[in-house]
């Protein structure tokens, strides 16, 4: 995007909303793979907390092991998982119109508090019928964006419109091909900047109608990709290394975002829940007014709390991912704690010995994270440990404790 001074691609509607919002320039996935970040963007809490570690399908899903094996046709009503604690629920309880478009992978069906639903859980191809003489579907899902607004406007509503392309395999219309002749990964950027004059037709309908500045904008992305070869990844997903885990986070909401901010601190898209539940004025409170009142616990904090105060790093970000690709022979479970500068990453193996040494990185000397620092920075390694450990116990998560404590020895 070129408002994260990528200078290859035209974004100019991204642009803009960058400059009439707010752009999170250490933004991070809860988890770099799609259905769990997806669920942790709904629910404000972390895979281990709402269960979904995995991406789930409702017909053969194929021995990748970043897939449950076993078919899930409807995540929402299968005990193992806790995702009706979420934000669409409690807008639609509120009176909001409610509508999904796109790529969903929480299950194939409305799990029943969407009043507007044409997702579709994944693996749908990019174009209608026949490539190149069909409708391209992202344009189709624009459209389908300005008919929820029409229909919706008279009431509070909200819409999830999310783009499957720029995603494997990438065959963009060949008008926006040509815009990048001879480039080396011309496929993607063709498919962003259709993707960018998408989001721009939706935004422009809103500022047609006089709605714009009443309506938060949020453009982000459930994980990221690398161009380069990283252990434990198939496909570029289930890693913990900033060009997979790091993603753009946009808001546009002059109402209580100052336009062309541009925040430093680390944030995680899972801040979205309580972010918009907020500025909605939408509470989390549940049960009668007494001693059966309750108040779900999440572990994400709203932005828009955050950002009345200093821009600094005043927490750690934490990912937790599982691999397509095993390590050394193995798979196994990763945590990863980010601060300003550095990273720290952790992984409990599924065979012996299950806890072996990870990876620490300097991120303002060695952004690549070509550089392993874990055997020569013994003392860095026990701070950052320290914090992992205390994160985890914060957020109930017993592998990141356990992780910090083997490190932390």
């Amino acid at each position: 995007i070129g408002a994260y001074e990528e200078k290859n691609v035209a974004t100019p509607h991204l642009d803009r909303l960058a400059r009439e919002g707010v752009l999170f320039r250490h933004a991070y996935t809860p988890a770099a793979l799609c259905g769990p970040a997806r669920a942790s963007i709904l629910t404000g809490k972390y895979p281990h907390a709402h269960g979904l570690k995995r991406n789930v399908y409702f017909s053969e899903p194929g021995g990748v092991n970043t897939n449950y094996r076993d078919v899930i046709p409807d995540p929402f009503r299968d005990p193992r998982f806790r995702l009706w604690e979420n934000f669409v629920y409690h807008l639609n309880n509120a009176g909001y119109t409610t509508g999904a478009i796109g790529k969903w992978h929480l299950g194939p069906g409305n799990p029943g508090f969407f009043d507007y639903f044409k997702s579709f859980n994944s693996l749908l191809r990019h174009w209608i019928g026949e490539p190149h003489k069909s409708r391209w579907r992202p344009d189709v899902h624009a459209d389908d964006s300005l008919h929820f607004i029409e229909q919706a406007a008279s009431r509070p509503w909200f819409l999830q419109l999310s783009f499957y392309a720029p995603h494997e395999p990438l065959d963009p219309p060949k008008d926006w091909l040509d815009k990048y002749p001879g480039r080396d990964h011309r496929e993607y950027y063709a498919t962003v900047s259709n993707l960018d004059m998408n989001v721009g037709r939706v935004v422009e309908r809103l500022r047609q109608r006089g709605a714009l500045d009443n309506t938060m904008v949020i453009v982000t992305a459930d994980h990221g990709r690398p161009w380069v070869e990283r252990p434990g990844t198939v496909e570029g997903i289930g890693v913990g290394y900033e060009d997979v885990i790091r993603v753009p986070l946009i808001i546009r909401y002059p109402r209580l975002f100052r336009p062309g901010l541009r925040w430093g601190a680390g944030v995680t898209t899972a801040d979205l829940m309580p972010t918009i539940l907020d500025a909605a004025n939408i509470t989390l409170n549940q049960g009668l007014a007494n001693d059966r009142e309750f108040t779900p616990s999440i572990h994400a904090r709203s932005l828009v709390t955050e950002l009345r105060g200093e821009d600094r790093w005043s927490r750690p970000i934490v990912v937790e991912n599982v691999p397509q690709r095993g390590i050394d022979g193995s798979y196994y479970e990763e945590r990863v704690l980010r601060t300003e500068r550095h990273k720290l990453i952790l992984r409990k193996f599924e065979i012996r010995p299950t806890l072996r040494p990870g990876e620490l990185y300097d991120l303002t000397a060695d952004s690549g994270e070509t550089s392993n620092l874990y055997a020569r920075e013994p003392a860095l390694v026990k701070d950052l440990a320290r914090q992992l450990g205390q994160w985890g116990e914060t957020h109930q998560d017993p592998l990141a404790v356990e992780l910090a404590g083997w490190a932390g020895r």
